[in-house]
């Protein structure tokens, strides 16, 4: 641990360089660790809570450990399950002054549940092994809390947490306050009505037996594979037995109808006999269902429960909760997000706690634990701007844990959390990377799956709707029933329960259209750019998206660092490529999670690294009228592997990822990528290259639903290509400054495969069918500039026109628009765009001309953007703005 200290006493400033005006160069190794390396806050960080979560790393009492998350086949450090730790805060550095103490824990996290004064904090953390009394302290850290701060909401301490849930049965979802306003709201909800009408054809079922839910073939299957398929086998069992039960339970609440209840009782005590071992319930999924649903049914059947019958619910419910728990504590908090805690096992583990707290002497301790660290780290992938950093393809597997968790702390708590200015942003995010009628964002595991607006995105806008309290979100989800009613048809869903015990029959639910928003909105802290030129009509709407992801490919991620998309009347037309069919298959780790599977550059054909290290990040955003802008820059994406984690997943195929011809380190030092979308159906991509020494540049794009073809090229220093589109045109033209060559083809470099059947939103085995790919590569030199010129419209695309070209400096018209650009790489950068009505400028001087005046820009080295109309000059400019991780939480 004396490594650790001496580490950490070594902040300085933060880990940026500003090399060109208005430019900042980060050279952080990552930005979010997989797991926790540093302690926050500390360095003098001004916090942005007047009660922020105190965070450290783990230790196993001798040296720092890094836990990998549940289901890694790297072994954890067994230590990390002795330790205890203290924490001590202060107004002054001797803790002499207003001193905050903590009690003695088992875990790396500390929020602080009470406001604290504007000014200078200090703290420390100490540690000591179970049964030993000697502490060792760490160094003193230090924030700063702004007065702006004052008046945040603030949550209790546990104390109250645990005192507040020291009631009869029913207590869930504060049945025990609640039951009675529940039961008479609903009396005359037609919903509850078609629910209660459901519930009694549940109970003519018979009782499951452990079995499949469906058999594949396993014949010539690797090991891996076949264990891979057999958990496939079994995928959905446990909410498949336990979801009648809770169902049954809402039933009788809905009624008071002990019918409900005693066939919720035979179906509990029938799966609390199933194997805990077994291949039906022995997962962390299928045995977290049965233990939310033994959770459910023990607390709203408990007055009909014998004594037997209550002690072995009691143990059935401790052996499966403890096999969830006993590897949380000293590891789960510290982890960036580990997918499958947050997703669904955080909601069983803290359905059943709730519901036997009292019963299970060890429960206590389980609630405590699940309230802090969701107090401290919910929402866990995403900071204040509502973004998700993995995608929207697995953002939906964690849409019903956010809903009910959310419900449930609230009530536990007092705590209103969707007033977290994460909450508060969460609904633009969904309307600008998910419109209504129209495929999300082509980035993370599983965006192949969202095509078009998906049954699963509705029911949760629906539900979430119910307390956010946003009138663009209700527009939102009105527009997605008129499009889509049948997803809002069946008799029980997901948010059933939650849409009852939020039932008003007098609610009102204005409706805002989102044409008055800005048409760019970016989620900085994801790494997700979103542009529209119509967000509140699909049918007309062109839609451009820049992914640079300050997480890097972390989780469900892909390394995908400016990447775009390009949707189209919602059908996307440039973006991803390949097929998820397990996380860490061949295909998967060679093709699709890499950067050859996603519209970026490639370095010498190999990808960016996989990993947090793997990170970009959007330096940059302007929001016009006829222009919107954005800057990624993923300059840190490339290099070797270095993430253990994914590095034992190669092992785990026996490959070895350098001699892969994938991966690999060729000293790329500059990938800044511009996107422009300009009114009229026209995006301009533009890239600052640079890497050690000489090599090679590809540029890509990939089509997942149309062919392309080649056009006709007059220069070796232009490629041009059509996507073969539905109800358009699409082209597309990349000009450089040296010879480049262009190669479109259908096939994956890595073959994709469906060896485990994996199906699709219908339900049928999805086919792995070939897609088109657009590759074009320039000659090897050190700094590289491509200039694209997109073109997506219903009527044929403009020809462009060169005006001039000369010294590296290109001057094209495309109808109205005139590009000036620099594209030799040993000049300075410039890209420049305007008409009668607009100017766009990067790299021009500090007096730019427009509409026959002068202007000056405030900040050296910013991107300008410059529109008229009525007579006024709308003037907009940014220079580079660091993401909230690195302005409050990256090493430094």
């Amino acid at each position: 641990m004396k490594t650790l200290l001496y580490l950490f006493s070594t902040v300085v400033a933060l880990n940026v360089s500003a090399q060109e005006a208005g430019v900042i160069k980060l050279s952080q190794d990552k930005l979010h660790a997989r797991v926790r390396e540093w302690p926050y806050p500390m360095g003098g960080t001004v916090v942005s809570s007047n009660a922020p979560a105190l965070m450290w790393p783990a230790t196993n009492g001798t040296q720092m450990v890094l836990p990998m998350e549940s289901g890694s086949e790297v072994p954890q450090d067994p230590g990390i399950a002795d330790v205890r730790y203290k924490v001590v805060l202060a107004r002054d550095s001797k803790f002499t002054k207003n001193v905050i103490a903590s009690d003695v824990q088992a875990w790396a996290v500390y929020p602080l549940h009470q406001s604290l004064a504007p000014g200078s904090w200090y703290w420390k953390y100490a540690y000591a092994k179970n049964g030993s009394d000697s502490w060792t302290w760490s160094q003193v850290y230090d924030f700063v809390i702004d007065a702006k701060t004052q008046g945040q909401q603030v949550s209790p301490p546990v104390s109250e947490v645990l005192a507040r849930n020291q009631v009869a049965h029913p207590r869930l979802w504060d049945m025990h306050t609640r039951g009675e306003v529940f039961y008479k709201n609903n009396r005359n909800n037609p919903e509850a009505h078609h629910f209660i009408a459901y519930a009694e054809k549940l109970m003519q079922e018979p009782l499951p037996v452990e079995k499949p839910m469906r058999v594949i073939d396993t014949t010539g299957k690797t090991p891996l594979e076949k264990k891979k398929i057999i958990e496939a086998m079994y995928h959905g069992f446990g909410d498949a037995v336990g979801t009648p039960i809770s169902n049954l339970c809402i039933a009788y609440q809905l009624t008071r109808d002990e019918r409900f209840l005693r066939d919720a009782k035979r179906r509990a005590l029938n799966i609390a006999q199933m194997d805990p071992n077994g291949l039906a319930t022995g997962d962390d999924f299928t045995s977290g269902a049965v233990l939310e649903a033994l959770g459910w049914f023990y607390d709203t059947g408990y007055h009909i429960l014998t004594e037997k019958e209550k002690s072995l619910l009691q143990q059935i419910i401790r052996l499966r909760a403890k096999r969830v728990y006993d590897h949380l504590p000293n590891r789960f908090e510290l982890h960036v997000s580990d997918n499958h805690i947050w997703q669904i096992t955080m909601r069983n583990l803290t359905i059943a706690t709730v519901a036997v707290i009292g019963d299970v002497p060890e429960a206590k301790e389980w609630l405590s634990y699940l309230y802090e660290v969701w107090s401290a780290r919910y929402p866990v992938l995403g900071t204040t701007d509502g973004g998700w950093h993995e995608g929207n393809g697995y953002f939906k597997v964690n849409y019903k844990s956010m809903i009910y968790l959310s419900q449930l702390f609230g009530d536990l708590s007092g705590v209103d959390y969707y007033q977290l200015p994460w909450m508060k942003n969460l609904p633009f995010y969904l309307m600008y990377t998910h419109p209504p009628a129209s495929a999300t964002t082509a980035y993370g595991d599983m965006w192949e799956n969202t095509p078009f607006m998906t049954r699963q995105q509705g029911l949760f806008a629906d539900a979430f709707a119910y307390r956010a309290e946003n009138p663009y979100l209700n527009w939102y989800v009105a527009t997605i029933k008129k499009d889509n009613p049948e997803y809002f048809t069946r008799p029980s869903d997901d948010y059933l329960f939650y849409r009852l015990l939020n039932y008003n029959p007098y609610r009102k639910l204005p409706q805002q259209s989102p044409e008055d928003l800005p048409k760019l909105r970016n989620f900085a802290d994801v790494g997700v750019a979103a542009i529209h030129s119509n967000l509140a009509d699909t049918k007309k709407d062109l839609s451009s998206y820049l992914m640079s992801n300050p997480f890097g490919s972390s989780g469900h991620g892909s390394a995908s660092q400016n990447a775009i998309t390009v949707n189209f009347k919602g059908k996307t037309v440039f973006g991803g490529s390949g097929y998820y069919g397990n996380f860490s298959d061949q295909h998967n780790l060679l093709y699709y999670r890499t950067s050859r599977a996603y519209s970026t550059i490639l370095v010498d054909s190999l990808s960016q690294k996989i990993g947090e290290e793997g990170y970009g990040w959007i330096p940059r955003a302007l929001s016009g009228e006829r222009i919107q802008y954005a800057l990624g820059d993923a300059s840190n994406a490339y290099g070797a592997i270095e993430s253990s984690f994914w590095l034992n997943r190669f092992d785990q195929l026996g490959i070895d990822p350098k001699s892969t011809g994938v991966y690999g380190d060729v000293g790329v030092q500059k990938y800044r990528r511009h996107m422009v979308q300009l009114e009229g159906g026209i995006i301009v991509l533009y890239d600052e290259l640079e890497a050690k020494q000489p090599i090679k540049w590809t540029t890509q794009f990939h089509a997942p639903y149309y062919a392309m073809k080649a056009l006709p090229a007059m220069d070796s220093k232009v490629q041009n290509f059509e996507v073969m589109m539905e109800g358009g045109h699409a082209t597309a033209s990349v000009f450089a400054a040296v010879p480049i060559g262009m190669k479109i083809h259908n096939k994956f470099s890595e073959p994709a495969v469906n060896w485990a059947n994996v199906k699709d939103v219908n339900g049928d085995i999805k086919e792995f069918k070939d897609q088109w790919h657009c590759g074009v590569t320039s000659t090897a030199v050190q700094k590289m500039r491509y200039l694209t010129v997109i073109q997506v419209k219903d009527g044929k695309p403009q020809v462009i026109k060169s005006i001039h070209t000369g010294d590296g400096l290109m001057v094209l018209q495309v109808g109205n628009w005139q590009i000036t650009v620099q594209l030799d790489g040993l000049k300075s950068a410039k890209l420049q765009i305007g008409d009668a009505a607009s100017v766009f400028d990067y790299g021009g001087g500090m007096v730019i001309d427009f509409a026959g005046k002068k202007y000056t820009r405030k900040q050296e080295g910013s991107t300008l953007l410059m529109e008229g109309s009525k007579g006024k000059v709308q003037q907009y400019e940014t220079i580079d703005v660091l993401p909230d991780v690195v302005k409050y939480d990256a090493v430094r």
